[in-house]
């Protein structure tokens, strides 16, 4: 499959956490009271390419949300809540990775051989409090693309004023050395002048984010986030890496049944 095709709906990945906020509630005990949610709507996203000759694009992006009592569905991603308590939940997910390149995208990966979406699958855990959300999910190809693992730790503090909710966010994001080899190394036989050959290791990206929604009645919401993602030496130093952050921002409407 192409990268290219797919860029819009990567943006799904970070959308489906802007839509989070429009969407959940303030606990664990009041998702396993509520019936079930399903939000539509629209949006776009402005997303930053890290690779050389290519720059930030802009996509329309089409906006999803399903809350039941246990599964959710969430842009692109899936999940389950297995085991939960009163603040917690324990829960298999299921999300594609739309990292990747095709070799026309820009004249600096000429000769590259294309790099391919996959699915990640594993266990994401989520615990809330007064204090905020801290959430950790690890995952792993399941397509054999890249063949490695990814772990996610985050925390947010959603802040309710009036009709707005706003949610800063931070945590990171440890990669295994095939992920990051995989999109971001430079195979023996890929090598030109002014590209040698690269072996990338694990990488720990930190990230900060920023989510923001306001209600307007009661089914329509309009919502907005920024993500910043500082990258990894192990990235910022390929030959075929031209910045050493990634940024992310969306802006859409939701409308609650």
């Amino acid at each position: 499959m192409k990268y290219r095709a797919f860029c819009g709906v990567a943006a799904a990945v970070f959308v489906s956490g802007a839509v989070c906020v429009a969407t959940e509630g303030d606990g664990e005990s009041e998702a396993r009271e509520r019936k079930a949610k399903i939000s539509v709507g629209a949006g776009a996203i402005v997303t930053s390419k890290p690779y050389r000759g290519t720059n930030a694009r802009v996509y329309p992006v089409p906006m999803f949300s399903y809350e039941g009592r246990r599964f959710y569905f969430r842009g692109v991603a899936a999940g389950y809540r297995l085991f939960e308590g009163t603040n917690w939940s324990l829960a298999p997910v299921l999300s594609p990775r739309f990292d990747g390149y095709d070799e026309n995208d820009s004249s600096a990966l000429w000769g590259m051989d294309d790099r391919d979406v996959s699915l990640d699958a594993g266990l994401a855990f989520t615990l809330r409090g007064d204090w905020g959300v801290f959430g950790a999910a690890l995952v792993t190809d399941v397509l054999g693309k890249h063949d490695g693992q990814e772990l996610e730790l985050s925390y947010s503090k959603p802040l309710r004023w009036e009709k707005w909710t706003i949610a800063p966010a931070l945590g990171l994001h440890w990669q295994s050395s095939n992920l990051v080899d995989y999109y971001y190394g430079v195979r023996v036989k890929e090598r030109r002048a002014g590209r040698p050959a690269y072996d990338a290791d694990e990488a720990v990206n930190p990230f900060v984010a920023l989510r923001v929604q306001r209600r307007l009645g009661k089914k329509w919401n309009v919502l907005g986030a920024i993500q910043y993602e500082w990258f990894d030496d192990e990235i910022s130093d390929s030959p075929i890496v031209d910045d050493n952050y990634d940024i992310s921002v969306v802006t859409g409407v939701l409308y609650t049944f």
